[in-house]
């Protein structure tokens, strides 16, 4: 599986070279963590530089005018489903064939509003612009049925941004959570039919707080340490957010390129019974929560360049030559290769 893994990675580099591009569709909550601490641009540039190979990665305000400001998954059906909708000579509103045409992976995410989701009325309304879990659904499942339509073509779809503590409430703080969830664990199969071109980034694991009861914050908002004031109701994540979950996101761009990764990047909490590895963070020892065979892990800084590599290691890893700070780590077993982030503290 090693050997497989480096040679699906050689080959689509090498594809990259010859015109492989991305472009990441966001509006600000995106633009955060696009510039998080050394930014997207420049840590692909650091990656490319230590690999000897050329991505195109790309962004890009969307929808933008003369359509409102507003990128729910209401308005991705409107402009990609929804007939009449989408102009391609009208860069704010381009049709997702336009997209597909230009560029190899189409990333797409909507802004904080698209937490402050409502109860549902028990009548989903695919062309309905009301923020509910039961509208989401029919929403989220015409675009997957659009995207099927573009198998050459692969898509990241961020999970919701969070809403800041003062800026929702607990209902509806619960069903931002519930409809990531759905999204996770039955978005992609719950049909019987495989979708191996879309890929789910889970910002919301990453920003969201999971404990039940924190010492500061609330469950399923926006994590305390992640708010820009703590007295405020700003939703767009701070810098260390943006910081930390950058090269997050950087890497899982590289891993969807190269097929390294499972359809879902999912956040490793301590609590999860999903997790990695553990525990995190780190100062010696790491145990690999991995029932395949392990053929590798490799260890990645910041900026993308490979400082650490075990081949054929046991579940449990040395860590402890590595310095303070964040990391990304992948464990290639014998059928998936996954990333997360690992502190060294």
């Amino acid at each position: 599986m090693k050997k497989l893994c480096h040679l699906l990675l050689f080959l689509v580099l090498s594809l990259s070279a010859t015109g492989q591009s991305v472009i990441f569709l966001h509006h600000s909550t995106g633009a955060g963590v696009w510039g998080g601490g050394i930014g997207i641009p420049q840590w692909i540039t650091n990656y490319n530089t230590a690999h000897g190979k050329s991505y195109a990665v790309t962004e890009f305000s969307y929808p933008d005018s003369p359509y409102p400001w507003a990128n729910y998954p209401y308005d991705f059906w409107n402009l990609w489903v929804n007939p009449g909708q989408c102009d391609n000579n009208r860069p704010g509103i381009r049709c997702l064939d336009w997209f597909a045409s230009n560029y190899n992976v189409i990333i797409i995410k909507h802004c904080f509003p698209g937490a402050d989701i409502q109860a549902d009325s028990g009548s989903p309304l695919v062309s309905s612009e009301t923020k509910s879990i039961e509208n989401y659904k029919l929403q989220y499942r015409a675009l997957r049925t659009k995207m099927d339509g573009y198998p050459n073509n692969k898509f990241i779809v961020w999970t919701l941004a969070p809403l800041h503590r003062n800026a929702t409430n607990e209902q509806s703080a619960a069903r931002a959570r519930e409809f990531v969830n759905w999204v996770k664990n039955s978005w992609l199969t719950e049909d019987g039919h495989s979708h191996p071109n879309i890929y789910i980034f889970d910002f919301f694991g990453y920003a969201a707080e999971s404990n039940p009861t924190p010492v500061n914050g609330k469950v399923n908002c926006l994590k305390y340490d992640y708010e820009g004031s703590h007295s405020g109701s700003d939703s767009h994540p701070n810098a260390t957010a943006n910081a930390t979950i950058m090269p997050l996101f950087g890497q899982f761009i590289v891993d969807v390129i190269n097929s390294q990764t499972s359809a879902v990047n999912e956040q490793q909490e301590p609590e999860n019974a999903g997790i990695l590895f553990y525990p995190n963070p780190a100062n010696n020892q790491i145990k690999i929560n991995e029932t395949e065979k392990i053929e590798s892990v490799e260890i990645f800084d910041i900026s993308g360049r490979l400082v650490k590599i075990f081949s054929l290691p046991e579940n449990e890893i040395n860590v402890s030559s590595l310095a303070k700070g964040t990391y990304i780590i992948r464990v290639n077993s014998g059928k998936k290769c996954r990333s997360s982030q690992l502190v060294i503290d």
